[in-house]
């Protein structure tokens, strides 16, 4: 009986004890000091170009952990601090024993980049809020939103999300083949193609469907070398093109 009250006491206070003297010795001679960060983004769009300096300012944000035990680092509060940056919609931190830090970054979902009346560029998010201005070479791969009416009218930039959501990423008429968005109060939505210089009339309305239309009427023109200056899409039931006159 005293032989398992023996083990029983080793098991339950005094090897605990022993593991935590250890720990507690390791912890003061820095063992467990913050010495790696791994930091890394999630996200779907490949826009390097953006993110690597804004990821650079979640690095620097970082810095200020180095070299304090991973037992000590709050990881909720790094978490709220990263996330007051504004384009990051999520942040999960998590500790990597015995001296890592791993951070993954959920950025906000960019739809368009913004022209602003004085030349600057911001990029729009998928919600309709505006970021910060960007420089050109480091803005995000996106189709162009035209117009002063965008600027103040939140609706209208959400609206314009709708329209370009329901275009297709990949084909003939995509988010890859279109250059630019502009809003017409009489006509609705215009997109201009990036090769063709094409002007494509969308209205405000079913906007699947006439992607569809477009995607076709671009293929048939492609098949007998056929070139427009406009696509009307916006017709009830067929799609009316501009030739262009000139060869």
């Amino acid at each position: 009986m005293k032989r398992l009250f023996v083990r029983l006491l080793i098991a339950f206070l005094i090897l605990p004890a022993v593991i935590g003297g250890i720990f507690y010795s390791l912890d003061r001679n820095g063992f467990f000091n913050l010495k790696k960060l791994q930091v890394s983004i999630e996200s779907h769009q490949p826009h390097d170009n953006f993110f690597k300096p804004l990821m650079n300012e979640v690095d620097e944000a970082l810095e200020t952990q180095k070299n304090r035990s991973l037992w000590a680092l709050d990881l909720s509060s790094i978490a709220d601090q990263l996330q007051k940056m504004d384009w990051i919609e999520r942040v999960h931190v998590s500790r990597q024993w015995p001296n890592q830090l791993q951070v993954l970054v959920v950025p906000k979902d960019v739809k368009f980049l913004y022209l602003g009346k004085k030349g600057q560029f911001l990029p729009v998010t998928s919600s309709g809020e505006f970021l910060r201005n960007v420089k050109m070479e480091e803005s995000p791969d996106v189709v162009l939103l035209q117009g002063e009416v965008f600027e103040k009218n939140e609706t209208l930039r959400k609206k314009a999300i709708e329209v370009i959501s329901s275009i297709p990423q990949d084909g003939k008429f995509s988010q890859k083949t279109i250059s630019e968005l502009r809003y017409n109060s009489k006509e609705g939505f215009w997109a201009t193609l990036i090769q063709s210089g094409i002007r494509v009339k969308l209205g405000e309305e079913q906007v699947a469907l006439k992607s569809e239309r477009v995607a076709q009427v671009l293929e048939y023109m492609e098949t007998r070398e056929l070139k427009a200056r406009v696509i009307d899409a916006d017709l009830s039931k067929k799609v009316l093109v501009r030739l262009r006159k000139d060869p």
